[in-house]
């Protein structure tokens, strides 16, 4: 499969497992995919159908003027795997695309939960994360 840009694959950088796979994301697929944590840049700018929301319960892939997410997102990247891609076809064939989205959904749900099986911790709050009250007038 012949790709003049790559994926824009739009992820949660506060999530364990989440990071985790886009290490191995990034090492499968190289320059072929661009890894952006929503959590930095807003997924509005990166897709109109793309809201924190939305971001927050999948994973999102950024195509050909389409956002996909969950299960489907996964196998739009591994179409661009040489042995990855046949297997992925299996989605289309009924249920397998709904358990498909269905086991998804069930890891999406828990993964800060599986983040602390594999030793994850959310990144370090920043300045940006503190709340900054008004000084107070001296009288």
């Amino acid at each position: 499969m012949l790709q003049n840009s790559p994926l824009v694959v739009v992820y949660d950088g506060y999530c364990a497992l989440c990071r985790a796979s886009k290490d191995k994301l990034e090492k499968m697929f190289g320059d072929r995919i661009a890894m952006v944590d929503f959590r930095v840049t807003p997924p509005e700018s990166l897709h109109p159908d793309l809201n924190e929301q939305a971001c927050q319960a999948r994973m999102h892939v950024v195509a050909d003027g389409r956002a996909y997410g969950g299960a489907a997102a996964m196998v739009r990247l591994f179409r661009l795997h040489p042995v990855l891609r046949w297997p992925v076809l299996l989605y289309h064939v009924p249920p397998l695309g709904w358990l498909a989205e269905r086991v998804y959904d069930l890891v999406s749900r828990n993964r800060f939960t599986l983040s602390k099986w594999i030793g994850g911790e959310p990144p370090a709050c920043t300045d940006a994360c503190s709340i900054h009250l008004p000084e107070k007038k001296k009288k």
